[in-house]
């Protein structure tokens, strides 16, 4: 049994985590598997040694993921082998018929990776607070030997289902600790439905107007109601306190400036000898190791670090890390 009660704010932070987590790693596993992945909560509450051990009674693959930032704890994901092995044949082109084998633990590791990475940034939006994973690391081993503290973890239970099939179930382990900052980060953001009136009251609100034509929003026909609904986001994009009129209409001539954006995967130094021998089948080595992020510049400066992901048929980056205001400003300062 786990040594605390879940209060009623934590419960629904965890199931909040909890569905978070599903909805991208289905999206991620769907674009991997080429198939239809659903992955369905079954429990969230504390960790249960007894349940545990009847849901993964044999030898399972752990795989532990740490924060990077946003929290100071690590995670663990269990997967018993006979999912792992399908689940990976399917990432490797196979029909989902293969023994599980080693190499399905490198597979299963990779798709963690990228399950976490598109659950870091929905995360980081709802937590407003920057939430990122290091690389995971898997190992196959008994429950009683991957070294967890059952008694200070919470659990969340899945079920996956592919082509609409149930094929096993996932736990995910998080430490309590995380629920706990969680359920703060979450009550503070939510703020009674007066004080969110008053706050972005157009009226009383000083610069209202002026902010809502610097970012291209036109009030003039919406009704009360929808304007206030839409002033959050309009006062993200321009705080109208800090600007004076003169300032924001500068800014509202840059929002539609085109830039280059450029995907680094890596550098390296070579030769002229060298370059000059490369030919078809040539391979150049990066200054970056596999699974290592990939920077984004804008206009040659780095704005931005990610990992590369499939969407449909094309490559994309999704965005892990952002340089911080101060950065930027002397990115442009010195551009």
């Amino acid at each position: 049994m786990s040594d605390f009660t879940l209060s009623a704010e934590e419960t629904k932070a965890l199931q909040e985590l909890a569905s978070i987590l599903a909805e991208e790693s289905s999206v991620v596993l769907s674009t991997l598997l080429d198939k239809k992945i659903e992955i369905n909560m079954l429990s969230a509450d504390g960790a249960d040694e007894e349940a545990l051990s009847s849901d993964f009674p044999e030898s399972i693959v752990a795989v532990e993921c740490a924060f990077a930032s946003g929290f100071a704890a690590t995670n663990h994901f269990l997967f018993n082998k006979e999912l792992v092995a399908k689940l990976s044949d399917l990432i490797m082109m196979g029909d989902g018929t293969a023994e599980f084998s080693e190499d399905h633990i490198d597979a299963i590791q990779e798709a963690v990776n990228q399950m976490l990475g598109a659950a870091a940034t929905a995360l980081s939006t709802r937590l407003d607070k920057t939430v990122d994973f290091q690389p995971s690391t898997a190992k196959q081993a008994a429950l009683g030997e991957a070294g967890l503290e059952i008694g200070q973890l919470t659990a969340i239970n899945y079920e996956i289902q592919i082509e609409g099939e149930a094929e096993g179930k996932i736990a995910l382990l998080i430490p309590y600790t995380v629920i706990q900052e969680a359920a703060s980060a979450l009550g503070a953001g939510e703020q009674p439905a007066a004080a969110a009136e008053e706050d972005f009251d157009m009226a009383g609100m000083g610069g209202g107007a002026e902010a809502a034509e610097a970012a291209g929003i036109d009030f003039a026909g919406m009704g009360e109601e929808k304007a206030r609904a839409e002033a959050p986001s309009m006062g993200k994009l321009i705080e109208s306190k800090d600007l004076s009129p003169q300032e924001r209409d500068r800014l509202e001539l840059l929002l539609d400036v085109k830039l280059d954006i450029t995907i680094e995967l890596g550098r390296t130094t070579m030769l002229v000898r060298d370059i000059l021998e490369l030919g078809p089948g040539s391979v150049v080595e990066l200054d970056k190791m596999a699974g290592e992020t990939v920077d984004l510049l804008i206009n040659n400066k780095k704005l931005a670090e990610g990992e590369v992901v499939v969407v449909d048929e094309n490559f994309g980056i999704r965005i892990t890390h952002l340089v911080s205001m101060e950065e930027r400003i002397k990115m442009l300062q010195t551009g």
